[in-house]
């Protein structure tokens, strides 16, 4: 690894929320960073993504991307960066693969209905309620979701990852709302100390993340838009980006026209997602060269508080160009209007549901509940009485676990979930 990599050994980035023991005798020794990824690798939120959806949902056709083969794909363009720039492979890869467990079901669409309803509240009969002033943003959730709901011990709740792994986590999008100016919201129930919200990632690992996973949106949802025949693939070569790699390496699609169009959309794809790469590489070698010139290490490492990782400046403003290009044919097509439009009507649904009547909620969302906000670790349903259930509707806490209920819901649990709530068992 270069100089400038994070170090296994570095006492500020492998410091860990719960201090663990030494490996026990007989097993075979990991480097904190190994152990974050197999950590992450192994929980429940991560094969959660499968079912979870990135573009289009699983009913469109099994050769779609889903959260999982997203997130599987950002880890391979970062390892790519990483490997190159002589980065910690294995920080790098943790980072990667935890980046998107906070995801919703039915995409983007999730987050955002998500978020209106607590800083906006929801409609009842009697006037709008669960408005707590907070935000739900993947990012945040992701970090949420592994520090306070996963488990891997009975000590605490969490796989207490490394600083470094959470921090790149959090960092891999914007942390600032953009209309406040502020970091988004998330109450007393997330531990962000040491956090600077308003810097990029600290490490060059978990820059490198938030870079792969740019490349993955703009290429692979391209090529799911392709193949959908949202995006016509005549105006996709007409894009000053694609048109400027095509010269670049020669590719003339006059050639290719007549192969099929899954072979003329990869070819295209996959040079495209290497170029982007090589395009990061050399401009990310000038940055890290000049920052490095201009700073000391601090506690032996290098901080980095400069964007490090980027695209060179031409490319990234066609990147940018053919990014929302992209967005905006897709987001504004009737087939995902339509479908983000049910799936906001069903979180918003659920949300209602189990707001007004908290009894619906399974055993071990309501058992999380009476545990933070009481320290019962023995829930029964006994405890619910109409006095505790009003109680419960006016708490910040009960209003966050149940988006964090929904929140981590698969796109089929979600909507297995709204048909049992509303639909007659008699039909």
């Amino acid at each position: 690894m270069e100089d400038y990599a994070a170090r296994n050994d570095s006492v500020f980035l492998k410091h860990r929320l719960h201090q663990e023991t030494k490996d026990p005798v007989g097993v075979i020794r990991r480097d904190p960073f190994q152990r974050d990824r197999d950590r992450i690798l192994h929980s429940r939120a991560f094969r959660r993504m499968m079912h979870k959806t990135q573009i289009f949902n699983a009913n469109k056709g099994d050769h779609y991307r889903n959260r999982l083969t997203h997130t599987l794909e950002v880890n391979q363009i970062a390892r790519s960066i990483g490997k190159d720039l002589g980065l910690n492979d294995e920080l790098v890869e943790a980072i990667a693969l935890g980046h998107d467990v906070g995801h919703t079901p039915f995409g983007h669409i999730g987050e955002r209905t998500l978020g209106k309803i607590l800083t906006e509240g929801i409609e009842l009969r009697d006037g709008k309620v669960c408005a707590i002033q907070e935000d739900f943003k993947h990012n945040f959730q992701s970090l949420r979701v592994l520090d306070t709901q996963e488990s891997r011990c009975e000590a605490y709740m969490g796989i207490n990852l490394t600083f470094a792994t959470r921090e790149g986590i959090l960092k891999h999008t914007k942390c600032l709302n953009k209309k406040t100016g502020k970091p988004y919201q998330y109450g007393d129930n997330l531990n962000l100390d040491g956090i600077e919200m308003d810097k990029p990632s600290i490490t060059l690992e978990g820059q490198t993340v938030a870079i792969a996973d740019e490349i993955a949106q703009c290429t692979h949802d391209l090529e799911d838009g392709v193949r959908s025949g949202i995006i016509d693939f005549r105006e996709l070569l007409e894009q000053p980006l694609v048109k400027d790699f095509m010269s670049q390496y020669g590719i003339k699609a006059n050639e290719h026209t007549n192969t099929p169009a899954y072979e003329t959309r990869s070819f295209i794809i996959k040079h495209l997602v290497g170029f982007l790469i090589s395009d990061v590489d050399k401009a990310s070698e000038k940055k890290i060269k000049s920052y490095i010139e201009q700073t000391s290490k601090k506690d032996g490492d290098y901080w980095f508080t400069d964007p490090c990782i980027v695209f060179s400046d031409e490319v990234d403003v066609n990147r940018k160009k053919l990014q929302k290009w992209v967005s905006d044919k897709i987001i504004r097509s009737e087939e995902i209007s339509i479908s983000d439009s049910k799936s906001e009507y069903i979180i918003r649904q659920m949300f209602r549901a189990f707001y007004q009547h908290p009894l619906e909620l399974p055993d071990y969302v309501l058992g999380r509940y009476f545990r933070l906000s009481s320290g019962i670790k023995d829930f029964n349903r006994d405890l619910l009485s109409d006095q505790k259930i009003e109680e419960m509707q006016k708490d910040k806490l009960f209003i966050r676990l149940i988006a964090d209920h929904i929140g981590g819901m698969t796109d089929q649990y979600a909507s297995r979930t709204y048909k049992k709530l509303y639909y007659p068992d008699y039909i």
